[in-house]
Order: C-alpha cells, then structure tokens, then sequence
C-alpha cells in the first residue's frame, strides 16, 4: 500500500516544463555562431600588434567587423518574415562558413592580410543579423505560452557562454595550429551549425503565438514601449562598450596585474552571466522595463566602486556580480518583444535590434579608446558605469515602458 500510494505521488507530481527540440537545436545553432564571431575577433586583436597593424587600424577591423549590419538588419528581418527563419539562417551560415574559409585561404606565412579581413569580415557581417533573428522567431512558434520564458532563457545562453568559448579557445588554437588553422576552426564552428540548422522546422508563421499587439497591417510605428526598450538596451550597450577598452589599461596601471587577472575578470563576468540566466524564467513574469530600467541602473551602480579598488580579487568579485547582473537582461527584452510586435513583424524588430546592439558596444570601445588619450582607465570606467546607471534611471521614468506587462 505504502508503495503503490508512492508511485502515485510521483504520478501526480508535475514535471517541470521541458524545452521543446526545435528550440534546443536553434540554441546550439546560435551558439556556435556567436562563439565563431567572437573567437575570429579576439584572435584577430590578438594577432593585430605582431603583424604590425596600427591602433587606427585594429579599430577599423573592429568597425568593419560590426557596422555593416546596420545596412543589412532591416531587410534581412523582413525577409525572415515572409519565408520564415530556416531559409535565412542556412543563408547566413553556409555564407559565414564560406568567407572564413576564404580568409582562412588568404593567409601568408602566418600573416592575415589587412584587406582581406576588411572585404571578407565586412560581407560576413552583412549576414550575421540572420541567425539571432531567425532563432527569436521560432522560438514563439514552436513553444507553448508557458514554456517561453524558460526557451527564451535557454536562447540566451548562446549569447552570454561565447564570452567564454570563444575566448578560451583562441590561445590554444593559436598554439596549435596558427592562424590558418585557427580560422578553420571558426569555420568548422558555422559549418556545424548549419548542418544543425537543417533540422530546424519550418513553422507556420503565427502558430503558438500570442501577442499583445494590435494585428499588423500595413506597415506602422512600432509602439512607444518598442522603441523605448530598444533604446535603452542601445544606449546601454553603447556606454557599456568603454569597459572593454579601458579595462586592459586599469588591470596593468591600476591594479599593476598581468593577462592572468585580465583574463579571470572577464571569466568571471561570463561566468555569472550564465548563472544568473536561471531567474530569468522567473525575472520574466514581472514588467520588462521595470525589471531592464532597474538592472541597468543597478549595474552601472554595481561596477561604479571599480575604480576604486586596488585588489585583483576584490575587482573579479565586482565582475562577477555585474554578470549576475547582465546575464538575463536579454531573455526579458526578447519576451517582451515577442509580446509587444505584431507576430508578422518579428523578424523586422530582432533584426533591427541585433543591428544596433551589435554596433552599439564597438562604437562605444572606440569613443572608450579615444578617452585613454586624456583620461586614465579608472575615469573612464567610473564615467562608463555612471552613464549605464543614467540609462537604467531614464528608462524608469518613461511611462509606457514603466507600466507595460
């Protein structure tokens, strides 16, 4: 008796939602494309000093890498909503893949020519909006209503893990198989996720999904809220972008550190990005602009104190806790989008959103980099987390962006 009443406690527990496949396999497809991206860029910082390219010229790599998808967001996002999400991310990876293999083709005695990088980056990134919009518009079409914060959540983990995957190999691979043999490995990277992407479905294009927004017609103003959330996470992400160029500046001259805390700082800030990915299911049941205003403020406010820090361990804790910080940040503006946009103009918005964020953060390391000419490194990181908590206070005060559900 006691057993069979057991078995049936267990019956009649409820088990905890489970992603759909399609979802887990577009994850991994985003992923592997963001950790290509991000592991071609920092092997190309790191190879920028030795083959004698000039900080004017690293910064250019790093435009080029970035700005040609403001020109490409929109139309890609409309395309994706009139054939769906599986035709544009096969186009993006197979095309990715190819030009990496191409660069990978133009190495000399270990030496990436400048030209090369820029003609063959700068048409990589003309693609690259396809992927991170295309996976945010299946994600609502193949997942029920109650599962969608959770597969927002699981999404995000291909934008936040890339800080990790994508760094920590570049030294290896460089060690052992050079530069050649480093550009393949990103290109093996894309070539894995398109074949994974031929298993994504082809969804009807309003099924599973519930918006909040009145039926699309011909086309309109997005929302105040759309544009409100939107532009923080651009100003956001543009303020933010100073960190990552003053911070290598404030790890030798302030904390008088070498690469190792360099490298554990920035682990950190990964590393609790991924962590704090788990409350982003329950972040996601309260109001997005409350909850993005407020981490934004909450963060910058977070990082302020940095500066003042002379302690590699102190400064890795407050890394780590700007992490926890960040990390669901992006699960709670892609659920509210979903929400927010008619179904019909999703590809659009995620497009145009992937378009400026992407651009945002490297504009923002340059105007960092022009600082350091007059400014030390822990100025400029104060003054980039005091415009970050600005930015959080400023979305607070919209009405519409404050209120919405």
């Amino acid at each position: 008796m006691t057993e069979l009443a057991c078995a049936a406690g267990l019956r009649a527990r409820p088990s905890r939602p489970r992603v759909p496949a399609p979802v887990r396999t577009a994850a991994a497809v985003a992923l592997l494309g963001n950790s290509s991206d991000t592991f071609v860029l920092f092997l190309l910082l790191w190879v920028a000093q030795p083959q004698g390219w000039s900080p004017s010229q690293t910064a250019l790599v790093v435009l080029v890498l970035r700005l040609p998808i403001l020109i490409s967001g929109v139309v890609i996002g409309r395309c994706i909503d009139r054939w769906g999400a599986r035709p544009l991310v096969l186009l993006d990876t197979a095309a990715r893949a190819g030009l990496l293999l191409a660069l990978a083709a133009s190495v000399r005695s270990g030496t990436v020519p400048l030209a090369a990088v820029l003609v063959l980056g700068g048409l990589a990134s003309l693609f690259s909006p396809a992927t991170y919009a295309g996976v945010r518009w299946l994600v609502p079409r193949t997942t029920p209503a109650d599962r969608l914060p959770r597969a927002n959540a699981t999404v995000a983990v291909g934008d936040q893990m890339p800080l990790l995957v994508g760094t920590a190999l570049v030294g290896p691979a460089m060690a052992l198989a050079g530069v050649r043999g480093s550009l393949l490995v990103a290109a093996a990277m894309v070539l894995t996720a398109f074949l994974l992407a031929l298993r994504l479905p082809t969804p009807d294009p309003g099924a599973n999904v519930k918006s909040t927004a009145a039926p699309a017609g011909r086309p309109a103003a997005w929302p105040p809220r759309v544009v409100a959330i939107i532009t923080l996470s651009t100003v956001y992400y543009l303020v933010y972008g100073p960190f990552e160029t003053a911070s290598p500046g404030f790890v030798r001259d302030h904390l008088g550190a070498a690469e190792g805390t360099y490298s554990l700082m920035w682990a950190m800030f990964g590393a609790g990005a991924l962590l704090s990915l788990s409350v982003a299911p329950l972040l996601a049941r309260y109001r997005p602009g409350l909850v993005n205003g407020g981490g934004a403020l909450v963060w910058g406010l977070t990082m302020l104190p940095l500066a003042m820090v002379d302690s590699a361990g102190t400064a890795a804790a407050i890394f780590l806790a700007g992490g926890l910080l960040w990390g669901p940040y992006t699960t709670i503006e892609t659920g509210a989008l979903q929400r927010w946009v008619p179904p019909q103009r999703h590809g659009t918005v995620f497009a145009v959103q992937r378009s400026l964020l992407a651009t945002a953060t490297p504009v923002g390391a340059a105007l960092g980099a022009l600082a350091l000419h007059t400014l030390s490194p822990g100025t400029v990181l104060v003054a980039s987390a005091a415009c970050c908590a600005a930015a959080g206070a400023a979305a607070l005060l919209h009405p519409d962006l404050r209120r919405a559900h």
